[in-house]
């Protein structure tokens, strides 16, 4: 694999994933302000295209979330999806110090759990249970 990662976002590549996977429209200006209260942000890049993003958002100390994995879909099932999370996972990891602890949590969609737990993350509905809410205004 011949890819580029950046720790960056570009907000027109966002947009132009988010739309290619059929996800809600958001704007430019709510996007571009997630961006820059995120923990983490990643970019792969495959021939100077982003084909991948993801984020960590969170508190910078004990707890965060993976928000926003997106591959393209012509490079889906190459192992994009994976080189995203297992990426901000090592940032994590980076930024602890010995001893210290975080917790890192997803909501996986539907059919996409085994994708992560491949990726390292562990299940346990006995545990948790994912919730989650749209507010709309």
């Amino acid at each position: 694999m011949n890819y580029i990662i950046k720790k960056e976002i570009n907000v027109e590549d966002f947009l132009r994933l988010r739309e290619e996977l059929g996800w809600k429209n958001l704007s430019k200006k709510q996007l571009t302000k997630a961006i820059s209260g995120s923990m983490i942000n990643l970019s792969i890049f495959k021939d100077n295209e982003c084909v991948g993003i993801g984020r960590v958002v969170g508190d910078n100390a004990l707890k965060g979330m993976l928000t926003d994995i997106m591959v393209s879909r012509k490079y889906q099932k190459q192992g994009i999806g994976k080189l995203i999370v297992t990426t901000l996972i090592d940032d994590i990891e980076k930024i602890l110090e010995e001893g210290e602890q975080f917790q890192l949590e997803a909501s996986p969609t539907e059919g996409n759990r085994d994708f992560y737990i491949k990726c390292g993350m562990k299940y346990k509905p006995e545990n948790q249970d994912g919730v989650y809410l749209w507010i709309k205004k």
